[in-house]
């Protein structure tokens, strides 16, 4: 991915508090949380991100980096003269990230090669190349490394005067299986969902013993397909006998790029990758000359943006993820994700998007500890642009529900496409 930096101006709009109590308003952007629905435990899958890290950037890791409690970040196995990259080699970055427990290093193979497309080295030296990368990172004594990505974006990086990719993947999937047997591998990394190119891929896969551990594709064309394309897969699966992998989606992004970690639009891309299940999930780097951003979460290489505040929301949820139902699941409208955190007594509610200026949200199935009055406060953060500093969230109020049914409605008026909020309960106070 190679994009110029441009910037994108959105106007933030304050928002007003209606509460009600078991009633829903009438509103096209209607939300439902089901707290009795549990998905998984929180894991945080969506916060990686794409040469969001380097071995330099940013430099405060425990002040920038562990409170957003990171999945996955994505790096080139080698960075430096005659490679992809010359910064963010893996290796180094997993030792910066060793202080950050929840956070894992993919290995993009692909970057140890120069040029786009890659330039090929031909087979024995790439083989070779490979094998002495293994050997570097098992010298590296860390296990915090998500697994090998063979190849990145094929379909658009592997010529066929190369000979066959499947060929390729076939050798190189068994030099990892010989050299680092419990490692994951991970692949084909499409640059987009293509049904009939993964089809042929997996049978052939399946026929040569050479299945990826995780299974990978790339979002950049927007929020539109990407349900749809979760729901798909794993219907391929079903159809070709394969059993249900673990899916990386390790480049996910608008398709205005320069809504890169806007809240709003990542708002929508949480909350699909939750209720699919997706296993972990990179935000792109389409601004070249400012790598270890995490994904334009960081304003600057020290100063925070909108984006770092809303992705520390999500950083912030613990214990169960619930289902979420959005007004349109296959559209751009406004989606988030849910957490019910038994241990804290606390129930988070993330989201953001297109909307028609009122979201109301019914929160289902209140857990026991809510009682019968629930504490909701309203928080949001305003975006201007990804080089915009910000200096975090807004509260809008903190207001007592009474409980109706086991449910509340919470109504929000004034609110905008780019800004993200969050709806947080606990158990009410008395005096409040």
């Amino acid at each position: 991915m190679k994009k110029v930096l441009a910037k994108v101006l959105c106007l933030s709009i304050m928002v007003v508090l209606a509460p009600t109590s078991g009633i829903k308003a009438s509103a096209a952007s209607s939300i439902n949380v089901d707290c009795g629905s549990v998905l998984r435990n929180a894991t945080h899958c969506a916060s990686g991100s794409l040469y969001g890290m380097t071995e330099t950037k940013p430099a405060d890791v425990s002040g920038l980096v562990a409170p957003l409690n990171p999945y996955v970040m994505r790096n080139p196995a080698r960075g430096g003269s005659g490679n992809q990259h010359s910064f963010g080699a893996a290796i180094p970055v997993s030792g910066k990230l060793a202080s950050v427990p929840s956070a894992k290093v993919s290995i993009d193979l692909a970057d140890m090669l120069p040029g786009w497309p890659y330039k090929w080295p031909g087979m024995t030296s790439w083989i070779n190349q490979v094998n002495s990368f293994i050997s570097d990172k098992k010298a590296s004594g860390r296990n915090n490394y998500y697994g090998y990505e063979i190849w990145n974006e094929p379909d658009g990086t592997w010529n066929t005067a190369n000979g066959s990719f499947n060929d390729m993947w076939k050798q190189t999937y068994n030099a990892i299986r010989a050299n680092d047997p419990s490692a994951k591998i991970i692949g084909p990394c499409y640059s987009y969902y293509n049904r009939t190119s993964l089809s042929s891929f997996l049978s052939f896969c399946k026929t040569n013993n050479c299945l990826p551990d995780i299974i990978s594709w790339h979002e950049l064309s927007g929020i539109e397909g990407v349900s749809s394309h979760l729901r798909d897969y794993r219907n391929l699966e079903k159809s070709l006998g394969i059993g249900t992998l673990p899916i990386s989606i390790n480049e996910y992004c608008d398709a205005n790029h320069d809504l890169e970690g806007q809240p709003g639009s990542s708002a929508r891309f949480i909350g699909k990758f939750e209720r699919y299940k997706v296993d972990s999930a990179c935000i792109t780097w389409w601004f070249v000359p400012s790598p270890g951003r995490l994904g334009s979460l960081l304003a600057t290489d020290t100063q925070k943006g909108a984006g770092w505040y809303f992705y520390k929301w999500y950083g912030d949820m613990n214990g169960k993820m619930v289902s979420v139902t959005p007004p349109n699941d296959d559209s751009n409208l406004v989606d988030g994700a849910a957490c019910v955190d038994s241990t804290n007594k606390s129930i988070s509610f993330i989201f953001g998007g297109p909307n028609d200026g009122t979201i109301s949200t019914t929160i289902k199935n209140l857990p026991s500890f809510i009682t019968s009055t629930a504490s909701v406060k309203i928080e949001k953060i305003d975006w201007v642009s990804k080089d915009t500093v910000s200096s975090g969230p807004s509260t809008i109020s903190t207001t007592n529900y009474p409980v109706v049914n086991g449910q509340i409605t919470v109504n929000l008026t004034g609110c905008n496409n780019s800004s993200g909020y969050r709806i947080y309960v606990t158990p009410a106070t008395s005096g409040k």
